[in-house]
């Protein structure tokens, strides 16, 4: 205390049990670093975070304004990391690495103890399958509850809630499972009508219409090639979006689709609102896969749903 003055100064002292939050910058500005910083490229990780290439310039000038250093060395047509980028690329890494682990370890923690699984299937896979199979599936596992989501898009089993995806090939990701389920053929199908008026062997095409799948352009072209008939030019074309569409049409007597073979016998009408024309089976086979992660091979609801596909499959063929 000074003479004259009645008041004590005290120099205040801040304890905190935790990090000061003033420190640390948004997550999304860290993300956008630690992308721009591994592709050295502000357009790539523009694209990766789905932001705008201003957007990453934006976020990346705010943490060195916070910093008061360059993390960045900016060319006319590239980026390289200043000394102190590099080492804030070290840390950063390391800590969205462990947040992401301990988000997948919740996630991993509300699979095991959820009752919902959530399916990504094949839309005919979904109906000719799945769907006829459900009464056995809640018969055997009344407290489970199945989310089926009949698509061709890709499964994002790091983005999604997915659990188990039912797809043509190998998903080339780390972290999966591969199982086949099933190899299946093309095999020509339409309404016993154009049997009647004359179809009977695959020359017979050139008198019909094809009806294709937008997101499989190739499949009759190479079922063509293989019966000998690459540069057959059928009466005209119709393009649907989805096979059950395709297959719907083929039943209304629209032309001929392609259907796959032993699961198409399964499609409720099958033999008779929808017939095989030909005895020429196709040689190339697809294989359909199950697919799920590693770290839930043990899961007991994911064994208990791989053992009822697998059944389910079984009776199909």
């Amino acid at each position: 205390m000074t003479k004259g003055n009645s008041s004590l100064q005290v120099n205040q002292i801040h304890l905190s049990g935790g990090p000061d939050s003033r420190l640390i910058p948004p997550l999304t500005a860290q993300l956008a670093f630690e992308r721009a910083a591994t592709l050295l490229s502000f357009r790539r990780a523009a694209r990766d975070l789905a932001l705008s290439p201003s957007a990453i310039s934006h976020q990346i000038r705010g943490l060195e304004e916070q910093f008061g250093t360059k993390l960045f060395v900016r060319g006319a047509r590239s980026v390289r990391l200043t000394a102190e980028g590099e080492r804030y690329l070290a840390k950063v890494s390391a800590g969205l690495a462990t947040l992401q682990d301990a988000s997948r370890d919740m996630l991993q923690q509300r699979r095991e103890t959820s009752g919902e699984l959530w399916i990504s299937s094949l839309p005919f896979f979904t109906s000719t399958v799945l769907l006829p199979a459900l009464p056995e599936f809640k018969r055997r596992h009344p407290q489970l509850t199945l989310r089926i989501e009949a698509t061709h898009q890709y499964a994002d089993f790091n983005a999604s809630r997915v659990d188990i995806a039912i797809r043509y090939g190998r998903e080339h990701a780390a972290g999966l499972k591969i199982e086949p389920l099933i190899e299946v053929r093309s095999l020509p199908v339409c309404a016993p009508a154009l049997v009647k008026g004359g179809l009977r062997t695959p020359t017979d095409l050139a008198r019909e219409v094809l009806i294709h799948v937008t997101g499989q352009p190739r499949t009759w072209p190479v079922w063509l090639k293989e019966a000998g008939l690459p540069h057959l030019a059928p009466r005209g074309h119709l393009w649907l979006d989805s096979v059950p569409a395709m297959l719907e049409a083929a039943e209304h007597g629209l032309g001929v689709a392609l259907g796959m073979a032993p699961l198409i016998k399964l499609r409720p009408g099958f033999g008779k609102r929808l017939v095989a024309p030909f005895a020429f089976e196709a040689a190339q086979v697809e294989t359909i896969y199950l697919i799920s992660r590693t770290e839930q091979a043990r899961d007991r609801r994911i064994s208990a749903v791989r053992r009822w596909i697998a059944d389910a499959v079984a009776r199909a063929s």
